[in-house]
């Protein structure tokens, strides 16, 4: 009795999958006041072209599956994250991530961007370690970025008030917050560094910040 009920938990699930992402598909599309021909335009402008009449029938329920290419570029037309589309959040407490596996959609959601489950700390050189230091990198990048523009706006601020009873303190403001820049951009270089030597490559800096990857110079004298 068990593997018939298992057999068409099977059979029915891709068409239970394609029917949520179609459903998100028509509330993001209706969000955006989209048509199913804007939207095909956009899948076809990013190289993988659906037509607006297989949208229709993918909204309508009368596609059973839907290929990978075809749910990655819904998701980036519709500028919507990859996981948003798979794992509707908002939609109830648990999903069908897969036939035989239903599980809290959070959980679910947590497995497909591959967040670390429980803070269980994953083990060197594992896929999930690798995006943990994508991750790491990108607070990183974030963090320098604000320390700098925080420390070049008080030194202005500083140089405006000179001459006046406040430029002793933002002048000590200004060194503090220089301070706490040239240590975020230290460990930023080293983090990049290390992804490098790993293996890795890390993302472009902003342009504010493409000195760290500048060569050091040799020291003088």
């Amino acid at each position: 009795m068990y593997p018939s009920l298992m057999e068409e938990s099977s059979e029915h699930w891709p068409a239970s999958l394609t029917a949520r992402i179609a459903r998100v598909v028509k509330e993001q599309r209706g969000r955006q006041g989209m048509t199913t021909h804007d939207l095909s335009e956009a899948c076809e402008a990013r190289g993988v072209p659906i037509a607006a009449n297989t949208i229709t029938k993918i909204e309508k329920g009368q596609r059973d599956s839907l290929r990978l290419e075809e749910a990655i570029v819904l998701a980036h037309a519709l500028d919507l994250p990859l996981v948003a589309l798979l794992i509707p959040l908002e939609a109830q407490a648990d999903i069908d991530l897969l036939p035989n596996v239903t599980i809290p959609v959070w959980e679910a959601a947590a497995w497909v961007t591959g967040e670390d489950h429980l803070g269980e700390a994953p083990s060197p050189g594992s896929a999930r370690a690798v995006l943990g230091t994508f991750r790491e990198h990108d607070v990183d990048v974030r963090t320098a970025l604000i320390s700098t523009r925080e420390a070049h706006s008080r030194r202005v601020q500083a140089r405006q008030a000179l001459g006046s009873a406040r430029y002793e303190q933002l002048a000590r403001q200004a060194d503090e917050l220089d301070r706490m820049a040239h240590e975020d951009c230290a460990r930023l270089k080293a983090v990049r560094d290390q992804m490098r030597a790993d293996g890795l490559q890390p993302a472009p800096l902003p342009t504010t910040l493409e000195f760290v990857d500048a060569p050091e110079r040799p020291a003088s004298g």
